[in-house]
């Protein structure tokens, strides 16, 4: 009996270590798989975090590209190297059309050259309206022949009823300026002079009809 004592002693030691060491297996175990579970997820979630954050920086790249350019720019662009070049083959016939041939632009310059013509007499004087309906006007007076009177071609075109329609003749030649009367009904008159023929000075006055002139030299 008292060996049947000691034997159940022994047994019960053995079974609590066999039951520490299962103990400790399982959570040696535990452990393992708690380690290899948390490995798997983080990788999961940073293999997770990583297609996100690609697929967003694709969406903000696309969306950044269609604000600034055209949608079909952006749409040959995707296309890649045989649709960059096929944008580029369709556009040069556009740049083509756009640029002028060369007989065209001389053309328009040659045009341009006349319009400014008419324009190429300087302006050496004026002729000041002092009363009537244009009081206050100024009418230029260029380098050669100006022709005064209320027809429609004149030079200087002047609404007087008192006037005739070529009324007279205002030459700037050799540094002179010369007014001529060319058979006018009312006459011309400088400085309240009738005269047939008669060089200006800065500041003479001139009447043509009813209409009084201040004369102003640039010279």
């Amino acid at each position: 009996m008292v060996w049947d004592f000691f034997k159940n002693i022994a047994r019960q030691k053995m079974t609590g270590l066999e039951a520490q060491a299962k103990g400790k297996v399982m959570g040696a175990q535990a452990k393992a798989k708690m380690k290899a579970s948390a490995k798997i997820n983080q990788g999961i979630k940073g293999a997770t975090n990583k297609a996100k954050g690609a697929a967003q920086a694709k969406v903000k790249g696309g969306g950044g590209k269609d604000k600034d350019q055209p949608a079909a720019k952006g749409k040959d662009e995707g296309m890649g190297l045989f649709g960059k070049g096929k944008k580029q083959a369709q556009s040069q016939p556009a740049m083509a059309a756009v640029e002028p041939e060369p007989a065209s632009f001389g053309d328009k310059t040659q045009f341009i050259q006349v319009m400014e013509e008419p324009g190429t007499k300087a302006c050496v004087g004026w002729l000041v309206a002092l009363n009537g309906a244009l009081k206050g006007q100024d009418f230029r007076i260029v380098d050669g022949k100006n022709m005064i009177g209320t027809a429609a071609d004149a030079d200087i075109v002047l609404t007087d009823q008192y006037m005739s329609s070529r009324h007279a003749v205002l030459r700037h030649e050799e540094g002179m300026f010369v007014l001529v009367d060319l058979d006018s009904t009312n006459g011309t008159y400088v400085n309240d002079q009738r005269v047939s023929k008669e060089e200006l000075i800065d500041n003479d006055k001139v009447r043509l009809g009813r209409t009084e002139l201040k004369f102003k030299s640039l010279y």
